[in-house]
């Protein structure tokens, strides 16, 4: 099969104007760290990234994500277990047989950081087996490419074997921000929890300390230290933070938002039905999704778009016939890949 090339600068891509230098980010007193873009999931700081290392609480971002994804319908009451109170560490103080809604143990588990709420869960959307559900947890890690990841227990107490990066972390955070109801339930300063009768406060102090904070864990144990995933959103560019071990969480992760917000904007480098050239028997093509990626102003000029165009074919799962693929280049670095279609 013959394919046919073509290559398109994107115009609107390229600044005329005069760059500024990226500044370095500001020092951090984290044992590891790393900034990325929520949308696109690009890297623009790191240190010891791949380091495996404890996470405490934030281990409820996966366990919330899961059960939210799993327990159904979530305005129902359910029995909590006896094996699930009792919990050392961060409680709800729930009773044995308590009837609790999902959605306030959803709340709970996020704001308060019961581990209580979050052993509950995990029973429930496990199918009364917090076993299963730990095996869940490890199956969805691997799912979304957060390899270095490994679950022993749905609440982060403490475990030789329970452990995960800052770059897991942070893509275990961008696939659970994607959840409309994650990411309302992260960005909560409050929630009243009207099976449990009391107001529950975030602990998380980025989403109503900082001032475009938007989530969305914290997490502490004598192990783990001070560990801190954190979200900001401005004008369209939303950042994730992690810090791991940090006994400067907050402000580290408020300098390092300020700095990425200075320096980077997410742009949208094609977006689903733009017109994309033609195929070979003269039929118009176009873009089948939508692309933003991070960008300083200096990269902005570096962006360039090309398309390989071929004879139409059936993909399974696509609703119109492939036209080929294009891909964004940085540079000469690919930093995305889509497919073609007919309209």
């Amino acid at each position: 099969m013959k394919y046919r090339y073509k290559i398109f600068v994107l115009i609107a891509a390229v600044s005329l104007i005069a760059c500024k230098s990226v500044q370095a980010i500001p020092s951090s007193a984290a044992r590891s760290y790393i900034v990325i873009d929520a949308d696109s999931g690009r890297i623009i700081s790191s240190r010891n990234a791949d380091e495996k290392l404890p996470i405490a609480s934030t281990t409820k971002i996966m366990t919330t994500i899961l059960s939210i994804e799993n327990a159904g319908r979530l305005d129902r009451e359910i029995e909590v277990p006896a094996a699930c109170t009792g919990i050392e560490g961060s409680s709800l103080y729930l009773r044995p047989r308590q009837m609790v809604s999902v959605m306030d143990l959803l709340y709970g588990t996020m704001l308060r950081s019961g581990n209580d709420a979050a052993e509950t869960l995990a029973a429930f959307a496990g199918r009364n087996s917090t076993e299963g559900f730990v095996t869940m947890m490890n199956d969805k890690a691997a799912e979304i490419g957060a390899y270095n990841t490994n679950f022993v227990n749905p609440s982060g107490l403490h475990d030789e074997n329970h452990y995960s990066t800052a770059y897991d972390l942070a893509i275990i955070s961008r696939y659970a921000m994607q959840n409309n109801l994650f990411k309302q339930i992260a960005s909560s300063v409050k929630y009243t929890a009207k099976s449990l009768n009391t107001t529950l406060y975030n602990k998380n102090k980025v989403v109503y300390q900082y001032q475009y904070g938007s989530g969305i864990k914290i997490g502490y144990t004598q192990a783990a230290g001070r560990c801190l995933v954190a979200s900001a959103e401005k004008e369209g560019t939303e950042i994730i933070v992690v810090v791991l071990d940090d006994q400067y969480w907050f402000n580290d992760s408020y300098a390092m938002f300020d700095w990425a917000f200075e320096n980077y904007k997410s742009y949208k480098i094609v977006e689903k039905g733009q017109y994309a050239g033609n195929a070979p028997d003269g039929e118009p093509v176009f873009i089948n999704d939508t692309f933003s990626y991070l960008l300083t102003e200096e990269e902005k000029g570096k962006i360039r778009f090309e398309t390989k165009i071929t004879v139409p074919y059936l993909v399974s799962g696509m609703d119109l016939p492939s036209c080929g693929t294009y891909n964004i280049y940085l540079g000469d670095e690919v930093v995305h890949t889509g497919s073609l279609v007919y309209n």
